[in-house]
């Protein structure tokens, strides 16, 4: 593209001279001549609106320190990753290095079944040995989701259940000590399963007890809903002993709406009309409301049937196409933060995963492409960075209390047990707020790129701080009892 650019610029200097680059051009040429010169700066700028990148490109760069758990394996840490590597992947180190950079301690990994029996009865394990191993080595844990059949076996069958059992059985065997928590099926109220909610509960119920007596240490996630779809959950919990499973996910996907807002899942998703098609209208209040809300609509089917179960988002991302349900980059910077920040809060998520790291491919109006905090060629949004500050900012910290939690204000309080420090992460969802904060020894205010603002003690201007917010989160550090409170909006 430089070098087309440079060319087409010195054919246009020698047809108009005195002409340069960004410059209106101030010259004389004869009538006979005029032609060709506008001929040329037509087919010059036309060329330049055509030529297409490989990929975006962007100036904005961020240095942040190692992170202080980069090599550890960390089983507690809520941060976590859709890997979408295939068990051949090439080039993997170059990407887990990005995500050890981000602070990244979880993978999401599919252990794919027509990979692994790609013969009646025979399992191959040697491609996904060499992919646990080096995520290890990286600080990456993965926990395994286990779908997609091969041609010659049919999960909604009764020998197709049984044939999963046998691949769910061999593969946990083979896996006991290096991968713990196992994952049955992907949004399998969706298109992912061609089968009914019956037929799948049957495939749960099964695969659960297969996965609990080949390791009694293993844990089996089940539902795994695309959005949070409690009907449907509800159908299944009704359908399986309720112990044949230890933790609930599901994939609260609402372009372009932010998590604290109401959304409307019944209009994106064409699987909610199909399954509830005769129970269910479209004004029925639960396919609109927050994530949250979602959350504890779960937890209160789970309630029926025993203790509810933990929870995991084991997928959510905000697409940064340029499209309908697009979202801008930096935009898509902010919700990464907000979403993590508002499930650690909850105390009923435990872990988010988001999808995915790159995107998937460059065409920049593509949905399924801009999916990642990463360009295709590895080079980072402004999300990359907002991710990593945030992993260094909130990794190995405790959850202390929400001071304030919407509906358009959020403040929530971190403490570091190691240190005598507290952490807010604040931010607003309307375009300014203020919250009161008390200053004790001064505070340290960072964006999510890590830009810092210090604000030192002065008894009569900041010793009780009001600090300015945006749709965009801060970190406000300071010595422990941090505490915040909306400040009305002050006047001169």
């Amino acid at each position: 593209m430089a070098d087309k650019i440079a060319k087409q610029t010195r054919l246009l200097k020698c047809l108009t001279p005195g002409w340069s680059p960004g410059s209106y051009m101030a010259m004389s040429v004869s009538l006979r001549n005029l032609s060709a010169v506008l001929f040329m700066q037509f087919i010059f700028l036309n060329s330049l609106c055509m030529a297409e990148p490989p990929t975006a490109e962007s100036s904005f760069h961020v240095t942040l320190p190692p992170h202080a758990f980069a090599d550890d394996l960390l089983p507690s840490s809520p941060f976590g990753i859709n890997t979408a590597f295939q068990p051949d992947t090439p080039k993997l180190e170059p990407i887990l290095k990005k995500m050890k950079e981000a602070g990244i301690k979880w993978g999401r990994q599919d252990f794919t079944w027509r990979r692994i029996e790609k013969k009646k009865g025979q399992y191959q394990f040697q491609d996904y040995d060499r992919l646990v191993d080096t995520c290890h080595k990286y600080g990456l844990l993965l926990f395994g989701n286990l779908a997609y059949a091969p041609n010659f076996h049919d999960p909604r069958t009764p020998e197709g259940v049984q044939a999963y059992c046998n691949f769910v059985r061999e593969t946990v065997k083979h896996f006991a000590g290096k991968v713990k928590f196992w994952q049955i099926w992907n949004e399998p109220n969706g298109g992912f399963w061609k089968g009914t909610p019956a037929e799948y509960a049957r495939l749960l119920a099964a695969a659960g007890k297969s996965i609990h007596q080949a390791n009694p240490d293993a844990k089996v996630l089940g539902l795994n809903m695309a959005f949070c779809d409690v009907l449907w959950a509800e159908k299944i919990l009704s359908l399986v002993p309720y112990d044949c499973f230890d933790i609930a996910c599901f994939h609260p996907y609402r372009p372009p709406s932010a998590p604290e807002e109401h959304f409307d899942w019944w209009e994106l998703d064409q699987y909610v009309k199909s399954w509830h098609r005769h129970d269910l209208k479209p004004d029925y209040p639960l396919v609109r409301m927050s994530f949250l809300e979602q959350t504890d609509e779960l937890i209160k089917v789970m309630a029926k049937f025993g203790n509810p179960k933990p929870i995991w988002i084991t997928e959510i991302c905000w697409n940064s196409h340029i499209h309908p349900y697009g979202t801008l980059e930096t935009r898509q910077a902010d919700l990464v933060v907000r979403f993590h920040v508002l499930a650690i809060a909850s105390q009923k998520i435990k872990k988010v995963f988001w999808w995915t790291l790159r995107d998937t491919g460059t065409r920049q109006f593509d949905q399924a492409d801009m999916v990642g905090l990463l360009r295709n060629d590895l080079t980072p949004k402004y999300s990359y960075y907002a991710f990593s500050f945030m992993t260094r900012m909130l990794e190995g910290k405790k959850w202390v209390h929400n001071d304030v939690f919407g509906p358009q204000v959020y403040a929530v309080v971190f403490t570091d047990d190691k240190s005598d420090l507290d952490i807010i992460v604040a931010w607003s969802t309307k375009p300014y707020a203020y919250i009161r904060v008390n200053n004790e020894k001064g505070l340290n205010i960072y964006d999510i790129y890590g830009t810092r603002r210090f604000v030192p003690v002065h008894k009569i201007r900041t010793k009780s701080l009001s600090v300015p917010l945006g749709t965009s989160p801060l970190y406000i550090v300071g010595s422990k009892g941090l505490k915040a409170s909306v400040r009305p909006n002050p006047g001169w």
